[in-house]
């Protein structure tokens, strides 16, 4: 038998009115939506289930929106995301999962997850509704090729051919590559006529030069964290901070990392870490403590103030003797103490690498989107959604609600047109 006769019979010969290439947050939602109104819609998956990273989201929680969810919570197009919100704010997420069955719980900062405290219940949920409302997924099914005539060709890696009138690019992001994260979606969207901007790591620790950092390993504390201070890309956040054998972690971190990583592309950036943010005048606050306890040296003077290795560290930063009461200190001593409470330095060298970053930077440019319904400006019938565009938000939930919104704007779009 001939090659060409190999390739038709592997083509599928049924006209689909929609193909989502990714069966994630934005793909599963939008398919739904597109079955339930009538539509004959196909959902390929490369992997072996449904939802890789939203079964690890979250901690294996999956936090699915945020209370207090806005566009401030993003970086890159944020008018797309404003968008996408007024379209789909936050009770219309709610309650779209609560039809789902899925019971919810709001914990602390807005922060909403499935009752059952496991992320299953989400994607477990949205898996079968797809069924039920005819959707067809096909798993370990990776589509490698699409072109465009009068309607869309999808072909897989296996050599199957597929034909729909409009196409979904709902893939994700090259972030967390053990969950399935790829290159794949933004080589398809370039090859239908999209530009790409370079995507870095996001929501991801970061590696410093000082080594000293070790000695901290494991301790967690509140801080306001700002890097490129006195710069036009000044960018702070505030939130637990975790230091690591290599460097910082934790919510105060993560949610800088994005524009931390497109500061390096310039050189070392430097992050200041203020350790007692509720206290604004660090200098009445020591010189207070100062009057009561001047016979006792820095570390009994730090205590019940800092972590006593936190405390032990900036200690030797400022280069103060051991046992020198606090009346002795001098006054370049004191100006020392007072920078490093409010502003201790470290530099960054490096993001961690992408199977630690929780999400991506950079994405399809959204010059190239239709901000109303998610349809590319470049190759009419084709939506590009969630991760795949050039929009990141911080940690709470909020990438997932944006993931949510995507597929709930084309779905809407598609169906009403």
């Amino acid at each position: 038998m001939s090659e060409f006769a190999i390739v038709n019979e592997m083509e599928n010969k049924t006209l689909y009115d929609m193909a989502i290439v990714g069966a994630g947050a934005s793909g599963m939602l939008c398919a739904l939506q597109c079955a339930r109104a009538g539509k004959r819609v196909i959902l390929f998956e490369k992997e072996m289930q449904v939802g890789r990273k939203i079964l690890v989201s979250g901690n294996g929680r999956c936090n699915l929106t945020n209370a207090f969810v806005s566009a401030a919570d993003y970086h890159g197009a944020t008018d797309l995301a404003a968008s996408i919100l007024k379209q789909f704010p936050f009770d219309t997420c709610l309650q779209f999962f609560h039809e789902l069955g899925v019971l919810t719980v709001q914990e602390n900062a807005g922060r909403v997850f499935p009752l059952s405290g496991k992320s299953t219940a989400v994607a477990e949920a949205l898996r079968l509704a797809c069924i039920e409302a005819g959707a067809e997924i096909l798993l370990q099914t990776e589509i490698v090729k699409i072109s465009k005539q009068k309607e869309f060709t999808l072909t897989s890696a296996k050599g199957e051919k597929f034909s729909a009138k409009k196409c979904v690019l709902a893939c994700g992001s090259c972030a967390y590559p053990q969950a399935g994260g790829t290159q794949a979606g933004y080589k398809l969207a370039q090859s239908l006529g999209h530009n790409i901007n370079t995507p870095q790591p996001a929501l991801c620790a970061v590696n410093v030069k000082e080594k000293a950092v070790a000695r901290l390993q494991g301790i967690r504390v509140q801080v306001k964290a700002t890097a490129a201070r006195g710069t036009s890309a000044e960018i702070s956040s505030s939130g637990e901070l975790l230091f690591t054998s290599y460097g910082l972690s934790g919510p105060a971190i993560l949610n800088i990392s994005g524009t931390i990583g497109q500061l390096l592309n310039k050189g070392p950036v430097t992050v200041e870490l203020d350790l007692l943010p509720p206290i604004a005048d660090k200098k009445a606050f020591l010189k207070e403590r100062a009057k009561h306890f001047k016979t006792r040296n820095a570390k009994g003077f730090f205590a019940g103030v800092l972590h006593e290795n936190i405390a032990n560290l900036l200690i030797d930063f400022a280069g103060i003797r051991k046992n020198q009461p606090v009346l002795e200190w001098s006054e370049n001593t004191w100006q020392t103490v007072e920078k490093l409470l409010g502003r201790w330095p470290f530099t960054i060298v490096s993001l961690r690498p992408w199977k630690e970053a929780m999400i991506a930077t950079g994405g399809v440019k959204c010059a190239e989107i239709n901000y109303n319904n998610l349809e590319s400006r470049c190759c009419q019938g084709l939506y590009v959604l969630g991760e795949l565009l050039d929009v990141d938000g911080r940690s709470g939930g909020l990438n997932l609600h944006f993931a949510w919104g995507c597929g709930y704007v084309a779905a809407k779009a598609i169906v009403e047109e």
